[in-house]
């Protein structure tokens, strides 16, 4: 329940602005007390700043409209996305996610060799409906208007296809925790697609590295290769090789793999 209140707070936030105590106690159905708790929690990980009896959010925590964050760090994103396509072979099945990195993915697969994708972003599906070789799955469930993603209503009927690899994006990353997001609908999604792929690959540029968000989405211990760019810090990557993961670093100028770590 906890969980669930933060989510409504940060949206409420998003939405609003600016809110009182009171005005999310009587949205939330709860007192203000646990309000005033669940602010003071979102106040220590900087999601949440408080002033003169107001809450509002952190501008650097606000979370972006899909066709606004889709062209941030897009060299970045590009060559990560490059750099995953080792990872694709003919009749693979592979998920992707919601987030623009995982998306970006989508633009480079080739046509001339038979793929199937599974996927929970709705410009992913548009993108790929021009690939008449890659035969995609869109999940089914509610649109969540402000990702264009698809927020699964039954995350057993994905069972039934199981895949090769996942490409998953996140909002933020840090270790020990793993990839984290902001908006706790859109987990359920995400935890669905890596359950039914043999290999978790997590595509994250620098920016979101070591940062706070609000819900866990994938545990460490779920990823299996991690891509990123040189600008990321050495000492993550030092950690997350540390780990037994594989993490691939690439240079957004060239897109070329400027060091592969492998287990």
């Amino acid at each position: 329940m906890k969980k669930e209140r933060h989510a409504r707070i940060i949206e409420l936030l998003e939405n609003r602005m600016v809110c009182t105590p009171k005005e999310l106690a009587d949205e939330l159905a709860c007192s203000e007390m646990t309000v005033r708790r669940d602010l003071n929690e979102l106040e220590a990980i900087s999601l949440v700043r408080r002033k003169h009896g107001c809450a509002f959010l952190v501008k650097a925590a606000k979370p972006n409209y899909f066709l606004e964050q889709i062209d941030e760090q897009q060299y970045e994103k590009e060559a990560i996305a490059k750099a995953a396509l080792q990872f694709v072979h003919p009749y693979s099945v592979i998920c992707i996610d919601s987030g623009t990195t995982a998306h970006t993915v989508s633009r480079f697969l080739p046509d001339n060799i038979p793929l199937s994708v599974i996927t929970s972003n709705l410009m992913t599906a548009v993108e790929l409906s021009n690939k008449e070789n890659i035969q995609t799955y869109l999940v089914g469930g509610m649109l969540y208007h402000r990702t264009k993603s698809i927020m699964t209503e039954s995350a057993e009927l994905l069972t039934q296809h199981p895949a090769d690899v996942a490409f998953i994006s996140a909002r933020a990353f840090r270790i020990p925790g793993g990839a984290f997001e902001h908006t706790y609908p859109l987990v359920a999604t995400k935890k669905a697609l890596v359950s039914i792929a043999r290999k978790t690959v997590l595509l994250i540029d620098h920016t979101k590295c070591e940062h706070v968000s609000l819900c866990n989405s994938i545990p460490l211990n779920q990823i299996d290769v991690m891509i990123t760019d040189n600008k990321t810090s050495p000492e993550i990557i030092k950690k997350a090789v540390g780990l037994k993961k594989e993490v691939i670093v690439v240079d957004p100028e060239t897109s070329a793999i400027e060091h592969h770590y492998k287990v």
